[in-house]
């Protein structure tokens, strides 16, 4: 019995001490804690460089032919794509060319009806002035016409006009190459034609200023040069007698008519030429729209 008391009694003095240690604990105020300084040290520090040493031998680095030929052909691809993007681009350029081209030639082809429709009608009023000169000149009465006469003799050459085609697209196709920009071959063939007959009119066109030249060397003969200026002055008749007329030697007035009749031949296969030309020009340009 006592030593249960004591042990009891020593218990509550554990206690109280406890307790009593326990106030005066929570009775002392504690300092605030501080925040911490974290010394960060730079993580380049803290990092191992690895050198990865390629060892051709190790399982991981080794490649099998799978992946060279992947690797081939996904370079393959990227050529083949670029190549494939530089034509398709080159043809469209070349397309819009030809189109350029195309309707560049059509507005000359147009043109050159209109010339050649024009160069017809001019052509008819060279053939009346001849034909009216020829019967002039072989009229017996023609000393009283001298004034008609001077102003037909001498307005046949104002009259005439040179055959000229429009060619200045054909010819600049032809020397920068570009006629192979035209698919159609039978609308190439016909443009490549139809130009080539500017041959033809160059050596009419210089024939007929040859004989124009021999032409107005006789009328220098038979006419009065100062009436002769007056008509191409005012460019109408002009009154004269027949003084102005300087010769009735029938040589000399045949040799006039003679080159005058070489003029209508020359006006004459120009215009058959002209008509030639003419309907080419109609017709390729009925193949150039019905192709483009």
């Amino acid at each position: 019995m006592e030593e249960n008391k004591n042990i009891e009694s020593t218990g509550e003095q554990k206690n109280n001490t406890g307790d009593s240690g326990s106030s005066a604990a929570e009775s002392v105020p504690q300092p605030e804690p501080q925040p911490e300084t974290i010394n960060q040290k730079p993580e380049t520090e803290n990092m191992e460089v690895h050198h990865h040493a390629h060892d051709p031998a190790a399982p991981h680095h080794k490649k099998n032919w799978k992946s060279y030929f992947w690797e081939f052909l996904m370079l393959f691809l990227a050529v083949f794509c670029g190549f494939l993007a530089e034509y398709q681009l080159e043809h469209t350029i070349e397309k819009d060319r030809e189109k350029v081209y195309i309707e560049n030639v059509l507005e000359d082809l147009k043109a050159d009806t209109a010339i050649y429709n024009s160069y017809s009608k001019n052509n008819k009023v060279l053939f009346e002035l001849i034909d009216t000169l020829v019967y002039l000149v072989k009229s017996a009465e023609r000393k009283q016409h001298v004034g008609k006469l001077a102003y037909t003799a001498r307005m046949i050459l104002p009259k005439y006009k040179p055959l000229y085609i429009t060619d200045r697209t054909y010819d600049q196709m032809k020397n920068s190459g570009a006629l192979r920009l035209i698919r159609s071959k039978q609308v190439s063939n016909s443009i490549s034609s139809y130009y080539y007959s500017v041959i033809d009119l160059k050596k009419y066109n210089d024939a007929a200023f040859a004989w124009g030249s021999d032409y107005a060397i006789s009328m220098g003969k038979i006419f009065d040069g100062e009436l002769l200026l007056k008509i191409i002055k005012e460019n109408k008749e002009q009154p004269a007698g027949p003084d102005a007329l300087l010769t009735e030697d029938r040589i000399i007035l045949n040799e006039l008519i003679t080159r005058a009749q070489y003029l209508y031949g020359a006006f004459s296969l120009g215009e058959k030429i002209s008509h030639q030309r003419n309907i080419a020009a109609q017709q390729l340009i009925s193949l150039i729209e019905k192709e483009y």
